[in-house]
């Protein structure tokens, strides 16, 4: 946690900002090169998108790389069509299914990860997110006004609803089996269990070989506790992007109505995906 005042935390920001920024425009600062012409970060709503899309904008990260990130804002998940992303980028983060994300240009040196989550959890996350933190942005709006009117079994079904809608399930489906030499599928439930060991195995598979101090630093940098202004995790504000972190969550808002609502809209998912139905 910063102990800096606001002001100067923002202006050290808008700083760090201007200098990677220069740094990338004269090339200066890289040490290493990634042994990949591009990464590609896939995904689904929910599942720390904003935590990884950080650690790819981190100057360490590009130090150590030569990757500067590719943000994207597309959520539509199959909705939404990419073009060819530009060589040495990392594109973060990627709401796609698998069949979209086929049809995206790929050089000949690449790897992908997906990120998926029980989506049990996916549901409660997205509630209190569209209900109370999120930016009134795109979908928002609407989903918000909706959900003010509703109770929170009702308001749970409705997010199933429309998470199914927007395709979702469908997506977390498409990835399931997706495992090979340049494709690999996380668990948000690692990550949440262990920020440390998740980083080094994510590192590990793209093949990223930080010092101690480096890894030390950049693991700091977007720890949960300093991400939530010091609460740990499990310690919920509802008000928080960071809400909570923790896995399992479900079982604290399910109630009969709801589980029997998701397992009608859902059907095998659970079992494709590998959760425990209890």
């Amino acid at each position: 946690m910063s102990f800096y005042p606001k002001t100067l935390q923002t202006s050290v920001q808008n700083s760090k900002r201007k200098a990677r920024k220069l740094s990338k425009k004269l090339g200066l600062g890289v040490t290493h090169r990634a042994p990949y012409d591009n990464v590609f970060h896939c995904c689904v709503q929910k599942t720390a998108s904003q935590w990884f899309k950080a650690i790819f904008s981190d100057d360490i990260f590009y130090q150590n790389t030569g990757l500067p990130a590719q943000t994207y804002s597309k959520v539509g998940l199959r909705q939404d069509r990419y073009g060819a992303v530009p060589l040495k980028r990392v594109a973060t983060p990627l709401y796609i299914n698998h069949a979209n994300y086929l049809a995206i240009p790929k050089p000949k040196h690449y790897r992908t990860f997906f990120v998926t989550r029980d989506p049990r959890d996916i549901i409660v996350s997205f509630y209190f997110s569209t209900r109370y933190s999120h930016p009134l942005m795109a979908y928002i709006p609407r989903m918000r006004k909706e959900l003010e009117t509703l109770t929170h079994s009702n308001g749970l079904k409705y997010v199933t609803d429309q998470l199914n809608e927007m395709g979702v399930f469908e997506a977390q489906n498409s990835w399931a089996n997706v495992n090979d030499a340049q494709h690999k599928v996380f668990r948000y439930e690692d990550l949440a269990s262990d920020n440390r060991a998740f980083l080094k195995n994510l590192l590990d598979y793209l093949e990223i070989d930080l010092s101690p101090n480096k890894f030390d630093i950049l693991y700091d940098e977007h720890a949960f506790e300093n991400l939530s202004k010091g609460r740990g995790q499990g310690e919920e504000d509802i008000n928080s992007h960071y809400r909570k972190g923790k896995a399992g969550d479900w079982k604290e808002y399910f109630d009969d109505a709801v589980m029997a609502h998701f397992a009608r809209v859902t059907g095998n998912l659970l079992n494709v995906l590998e959760y425990t139905t209890e």
